[in-house]
């Protein structure tokens, strides 16, 4: 049977996803390089002071049912408009109490300052319409993702006209606030109509339905609640310890190190599939040796670019934001090595479902968040946002490597993570898939064949 990569419904379905997070990339770094000299680092770190607030409730707000509700429709296709319907009801009551949460704590906070509460409401306004960003799991099952993409694609293009705007007509912080929530607005309006175009199940709320796919969502709140922690406290304690310029200096700093993960994270995706089927077809010496290979090629990849960046961490601000946003130089150097370690413990998802080690998960994550706010508690005081870019490299350390060690089940990552780093598993004789043997393996396969 001829096998044609191009019209393989996975491999197209792929494709539209890496598509969109190209195109997003491309036009988030553009407008957002923009967007932050105009603001300057005063404003752009009053608003990214206040997104942190929505982040950090996102996790609630969305009740981490996405893959929950994959594996619901696909064991009961005949009641998909139930379980849509159920989610998205409990995912709205989800966002109004986030949204009244976040303008309380923020007021508390801030109790003179009456624009961040502005800025913060502005901003909750996404998580309304993000409730309805679960029918992305309906498109994920029947492998139609190619309507998510081309909504996302609309909405960037949106957003970055309606960002373009701003600039040209040199309007306020809050019109820049509102722009976070278009997004999810405008893409949650598509979706809605994409769904309706494939004529699908109507919508029904079944509270009972809506329970019990809850219920099995739990270990993702939790585990979306402690990587917020980790991933927006961080900001959320500069701000209060500190003042808004510097954390539209540490933004800075972060964002930067984002711009170039799509290519580990591509790289992830695609030895995925591959990895997951030798270990099912019980193949433990493939497994093993493309699961290192992975693990080597990522970790290797991203400490050759992390190393670029940092000594290159001043030029690039420089060309990127200007001599204003100078003040991030310092944190870029540290923070950019954080992206080796996180994409280690994004690698070691697949190694987890291998393995049947998911549980684990949200232990490391709680680690990790512990960690981190004490470390940021003691850090920032000290060195400023230097100190939290400390914080955000231990937390990392300790999330991907050292936290697998607490438990006896899963203490093998860690060896397998270092064998990695040091090729040694590539050059090893007499476990079935060094370099010799494998050499040797490939020509007696070519004499037999």
């Amino acid at each position: 049977m001829k096998f044609n990569l191009l019209k393989n419904k996975e491999i197209k379905n792929a494709g539209w996803i890496i598509g969109e997070q190209i195109l997003q990339m491309v036009i988030s770094l553009v407008v957002g390089v923009l967007t932050a000299r105009y603001l300057g680092p005063n404003n752009f770190g009053s608003l990214n002071y206040t997104a942190s607030f929505v982040a950090f409730f996102s996790s609630i707000a969305t009740l981490g049912m996405e893959g929950v509700l994959i594996k619901k429709i696909i064991e009961h296709p005949e009641r998909e408009g139930q379980y849509l319907g159920s989610c998205i009801f409990y995912r709205l009551l989800s966002s109004l109490f986030s949204i009244i949460c976040i303008s309380v704590i923020v007021y508390l906070l801030n109790p003179n300052d009456t624009t961040k509460l502005f800025l913060v409401l502005l901003q909750s306004v996404q998580l309304v319409f993000r409730a309805t960003h679960i029918l992305d799991s309906w498109f994920q099952r029947h492998l139609k993702s190619k309507y998510v993409a081309i909504g996302k694609m609309i909405a960037y293009i949106v957003v970055a006209s309606y960002k373009v705007f701003l600039l040209a007509t040199a309007k306020n912080i809050y019109w820049f606030a509102f722009s976070n929530s278009l997004n999810d607005i405008v893409v949650a309006l598509l979706l809605y109509v994409f769904y309706k175009h494939e004529k699908a199940q109507k919508f029904h709320v079944n509270f009972n339905l809506g329970r019990d796919v809850l219920k099995d969502s739990y270990h993702f709140i939790i585990s979306g609640l402690m990587v917020a922690i980790y991933g927006q406290m961080d900001k959320i304690m500069i701000g209060q310890m500190m003042t808004d310029i510097d954390v539209g200096f540490y933004t800075t700093a972060t964002a930067i190190c984002g711009m170039w993960l799509f290519v580990p994270i591509a790289i992830i995706n695609s030895f995925r599939p591959t990895i997951m089927e030798f270990k099912q077809s019980g193949n433990e010496k493939m497994y093993q040796y493309r699961l290192k290979q992975l693990y080597s090629l990522i970790i290797w990849f991203c400490i050759i670019v992390s190393l670029g960046i940092a000594l290159l961490s001043k030029y690039i601000i420089l060309f990127l934001y200007g001599e204003e946003y100078l003040g991030a130089v310092g944190a870029l150097r540290i923070v950019v090595w954080c992206e080796t370690f996180s994409m280690i413990g994004t690698a070691r998802g697949i190694w987890v479902l291998c393995e049947n080690k998911n549980k684990y998960v949200k232990y490391y994550l709680a680690i990790g968040a512990i960690v981190n706010l004490v470390l940021n508690y003691i850090l920032i005081p000290l060195y400023g946002i230097e100190g939290a870019s400390i914080a955000t490299l231990c937390t990392q350390i300790v999330t991907s490597l050292i936290a697998p060690l607490f438990f006896k089940e899963t203490r093998v990552f860690t060896r397998i993570a270092l064998q990695s780093f040091l090729f040694s598993w590539y050059f090893k004789k007499g476990n079935g898939y060094g370099i010799k043997e494998n050499f040797e393996e490939k020509q007696n396969n070519n004499k037999s064949i």
